[in-house]
């Protein structure tokens, strides 16, 4: 660029000496070909003037050429570096009389300049060989003339005799051309008008342009002070330079001059004041700069990224050469933000690098808010102390190289406005946050920069973990990040990638062990009950304007375990839209009654009965308000249902829950070893209301009653259909308000501790006081079917059926679900027929002594544990032919009943006695010898034994027992 400029000062030299000497002397064509002989062997370029030139000495001594244009070496194709729509050179008449010629006016009238640096490094402003006639007519024809070895070898080197001379030449020499001409010409004025410089270089693909140039120089004396004034447009950007350089001739030559420059770019004022040598390059300056946003300088300067758009200053001294560039005493500011430090850089050819240190004492965190554009209010201060090292140089590859060791701090800071009550739907102190003491430390490029603090947010104390990849974040590529916060209700997380513009990708968690604590302390209280206490989740999760994406996403909640994919609308009442696959779903806590669920929930996961079960039903207030939280639109693949003990292996479930309102379809269950549907209406209101309708087929019946009634003597293949509705605050209260109808049909199964027509072939005193569970024994059954209508809580029945080997039953009665009781009448009969098999062939009236007969049975009392035996009433309405039949069964009682159906009281205390005890478990005390034989009046001991043993009142007495004997 330094011969460009005395390049161009060697041509206006020579125009002007040519115009001096023979303005009136030679014709005008003549002056062109001198002027343009003269700039070529001076200069080394080709100076083309196609235009008209004309002289005019009124006012002033004038040289005006139009169309002009220069070439280098690169322009021997006709490519010019530089042209001009017009150039015009004023004289003053008195240097030109005195010999100091002293220009007054140079003006240039839409001058384009384009200078260009080639992939191979050479210059579109280098100057042309000077080549002999001989030469020039060889290379046009691509053959090497005599001679010219040391042009083939470097063709781009004028030939020594015919080179320009140096400036140093110039200076020792005092050559009349060159610098040593131009000591004498003074330029009062040079004008630029509507100017354009192109500079491009191919290797490194940088490329700059300045149009509407504007360009005033005043040059009195070359030796002595150039001012500057111009204005142009870069990248897209209005700019101004100004200035002042001491001796320019001195400076060309190696002399120190003083310079002063000051530009304004973007609303900002840039300056440079100091000692510059340019042979060897030294500087020795002072650098400032100001402006009102930061942001748009960098923008013009083309740095991209994000800039805090501020006002700004800084300055710094500035030493260095070639090799090496040094800032020492930086300083700078945005905003009340202060900052200090230093930086010093080897210029090595190819591989420049920088160490340096940047020093943050105290800077308002409210400052560092504004300047980002962060619409939050802040306080609290900003510490830190950097030191880092990088290569290269444009900002791409600092950026890729920079290492960083240091810490970063935020004290005592607090931050209002965050927006978040209104986004979360929060309460309002939800958008502040205080005591934010947080520590950023940076260990070098290849480790992990780590985050730990502690802050407080909606009443809670938080403390703070986390760690980046600092150098694939400083590359602005996503770097793998983690982050912890965690309080005493909640610990919350985050595990994926993040970039320096804020764009973060991966899965956040959730944990609290009380969703329902926690929900309260953020300004969302939940009425108080059963379930939302252990909770956690983890997922891929994005935001939508006001609805919260997930995808993948793993939960927890109470007992329930599964993963979603959907969308949260968070504006107002959370809105809910999934699909679901649980691996358990646990219903227990959301469906029993406060202070019951974790109880029935550890007998539910150990497979014993409930505490419900065993002790009825809870009357403590049922709370469903969890239905009233969120609105939610769900269809689920369930691998596993419980509820109060019973377990659905896999369900399809589709569900709708509007204002408290669930609607809920259970499709191709399988449980028990069957299947079965249902379809479910719950509704959360302060009185909750149950609709429910199931259909089961091929169950496992035994386990399933176990499970939903706790009672397990009951065996087979069931068919079940249920379609019931109910209104109650409670879990009894439900219960009560049960009414509909329902179904059972059981197949090949048996009813389990007790053998019908074993003890229908054995009657004993044993069956007078009430058949026990006996686990040996059981009555099989090929079917056993009831229908069932509901009201209140009690299901009553009057088609009971019964169809076994050897037995044959019906029946009626009821079943009362309040109290969990049963109140059966069954009336067996003995038949000559195995399940599965054709009557056996008897003697002719042989059947007929089984078929009549029959024991009318009662069930009654608690359903899992009731007392069975039969009625006596039945069997005494014909006693004669019972005793008939009896007697050729044969049994116990026939031994105690003699001739006439009298009693045999020996043989019948004996086995009563024996009874009471083994029914009583040897706890009662009865003489009942005495009791038979009338001695004590014992009628109050018989009420006791048969309350006691749960039999009917009065029944020892039927027989005659506690009778006293008349006085003879």
């Amino acid at each position: 660029m330094r011969r460009i400029v005395f390049g161009l000062l060697v041509l206006f030299g020579l125009a002007v000496a040519a115009v001096a000497a023979v303005p009136y002397v030679l014709p005008l064509d003549t002056i062109k070909t001198r002027v343009i002989a003269q700039v070529e062997k001076a200069a080394g370029w080709r100076l083309r003037l196609d235009g008209p030139v004309s002289i005019s000495v009124v006012p002033q001594f004038s040289l005006v050429a139009e169309k002009v244009g220069i070439s280098g070496e690169a322009g021997a194709d006709g490519i010019e570096f530089a042209k001009a729509e017009e150039l015009r050179v004023d004289l003053a008449w008195a240097g030109l009389i005195g010999g100091d010629v002293r220009v007054t006016g140079l003006r240039l009238v839409k001058p384009q300049l384009f200078l260009e640096t080639s992939a191979s490094g050479l210059t579109s402003w280098a100057p042309r060989r000077q080549l002999t006639p001989a030469e020039e007519a060889a290379e046009i024809l691509g053959i090497a003339s005599s001679g010219d070895a040391a042009a083939s070898v470097a063709p781009e080197t004028p030939v020594e005799s015919e080179a320009p001379a140096t400036t140093t030449e110039v200076a020792e020499t005092g050559a009349d051309t060159g610098l040593g001409a131009l000591a004498r010409i003074g330029v009062d004025r040079l004008e630029i008008e509507d100017g354009q410089v192109v500079y491009q270089d191919r290797r490194t693909g940088l490329k700059q342009q300045f149009n509407e140039l504007a360009l005033t120089l005043a040059a009195p004396d070359l030796t002595g002070e150039v001012a500057l004034e111009s204005s142009f447009i870069w990248q897209g950007q209005a700019v101004t330079v100004t200035g002042t350089a001491e001796n320019p001739l001195g400076l060309a030559q190696g002399a120190t001059a003083p310079v002063m420059l000051t530009a304004t770019v973007a609303g900002a004022e840039l300056g440079v004041n100091g000692d510059l040598s340019l042979k060897p390059l030294l500087a020795n300056l002072k650098i400032t700069g100001s402006g009102d946003n930061l942001a748009a300088v960098a923008e013009a300067f083309g740095v991209s990224g994000p800039v805090p758009a501020g006002s700004f200053s800084f300055f710094t001294k500035l030493d260095g050469s070639k090799d090496a560039v040094s800032l020492a005493d930086l300083t700078g500011t945005i905003g009340s933000l202060s900052a200090e430090g230093q930086l010093q850089a080897l210029l090595r050819e190819g591989d420049p690098s920088h160490t340096g240190r940047l020093l943050i004492r105290e800077a308002p965190l409210a400052d560092l808010a504004s300047l980002a554009s962060v619409p939050v209010d802040a306080t609290g201060q900003l510490a830190a102390d950097l030191r880092f090292t990088a290569q290269g140089l444009n900002l791409d590859d600092v950026l890729d190289s920079l290492d960083i060791n240091g810490t970063a701090e935020v004290r005592r800071g607090k931050l209002s406005g965050l927006n978040l009550s209104e986004t979360l739907d929060l309460p309002g102190s939800a958008n502040d946050v205080s005591d934010l003491n947080l520590q950023i430390a940076l260990k070098g490029r290849d480790a992990p920069v780590s985050l730990s603090g502690s802050l407080s947010w909606l009443g809670e104390a938080f403390t703070v973990q986390g760690q980046s990849t600092f150098a694939t974040l400083m590359s602005g590529n996503p770097a793998k990040t983690s982050l912890r916060v965690k309080a005493a209700p909640v610990t919350a997380g985050f595990e994926g990638t993040v970039s320096l513009n804020g764009s973060a990708d991966g899965a956040v968690s959730l944990e609290t062990a009380n969703l329902r604590d926690l929900l309260a302390r953020f300004g969302r209280p939940v009425e108080a009950g059963n379930g939302l206490r252990n909770f956690a989740v983890s997922g891929q999760f994005d935001k939508d304007g006001q609805r919260l994406l997930f995808k993948d996403t793993s939960f927890t909640l109470d007992e329930t375990e599964g993963t979603a994919s959907g969308s949260v609308s968070l504006g107002g009442k959370p809105s809910l839209q999934a699909a679901l696959t649980f691996s358990r779903l646990g219903l227990d806590p959301y469906f029993s009654s406060a202070g019951s669920a974790s109880a029935a929930g550890a007998s539910a996961g150990s497979g014993q009965t409930s505490g419900a079960q065993s002790a009825g039903w809870s009357d403590a207030p049922l709370d469903l308000s969890a239905l009233t939280l969120v609105d939610a639109s769900v269809t689920a693949d369930a691998r596993q249902i419980t509820y109060d003990g019973i377990t659905i292996d896999r369900g399809n479930l589709s569900a709708d829950l509007k204002n408290g309102l669930l609607t809920a379809k259970l499709a191709d269950l399988s449980l028990y070893k069957g299947a079965g549907s249902a379809d479910l209406t719950v509704s959360g209101a302060s009185t909750p209301s149950i609709a429910a309708k199931f259909s089961l087929a091929s169950v496992a019946a035994r386990s399933l009653l176990q499970d939903a009634a706790g009672f397990d003597w009951l065996e087979g293949t069931a068919a079940i259909t249920l379609d019931v509705k109910t209104t109650g605050a409670s879990q009894k209260a439900l219960v009560s308000g049960l009414t509909g109808t329902a179904s059972y049909q059981f197949l090949d199964g048996a009813i389990r501790g007790l053998n019908i027509p074993k003890m229908l072939r054995g009657l004993s005193l044993e069956t007078l006081l009430g058949w026990q569970d006996t686990s040996e024994e059981k009555t099989d059954f090929s079917s056993l079917t009831a229908s069932f209508q509901i009201a209140q809580g009690i299901a009553t029945t009057s088609d009971l059926r019964l169809i076994g080997p050897l037995v044959r039953m019906t029946g009626k009665g009821t079943t009362d679900m309040p109290q969990r009781t049963l109140d059966w009448r069954v009336e067996p009969r003995v038949v000559p027929t195995l399940e599965g098999q054709a009557p056996t062939p008897r003697a002719k009236g042989e059947d007929k002594k089984l078929a009549g007969l029959g024991v009318p049975v009662v069930i009654k009392g608690s359903w899992d544990n009731p007392q069975i035996y039969p009625d006596i009433a039945g069997i005494l309405q014909n006693p004669e032919e019972a005793y008939k039949q009896l007697e050729a069964l044969g049994g116990e009682l026939t031994k105690i009943v003699k001739d006439g159906g009298k009693i045999d009281k020996d043989a019948l205390a004996g086995a009563a006695s024996e009874a009471v005890k083994r029914a009583t478990g040897g706890n009662v005390q009865i003489d009942v010898q005495k009791v038979i034989e009338g001695k004590a009046d014992d009628e109050e001991v018989l009420k006791a034994v048969e309350e006691g043993l749960g039999l009917p009142s009065g029944l020892l007495q039927g027989f005659g027992f506690g009778k006293k004997k008349k006085d003879e």
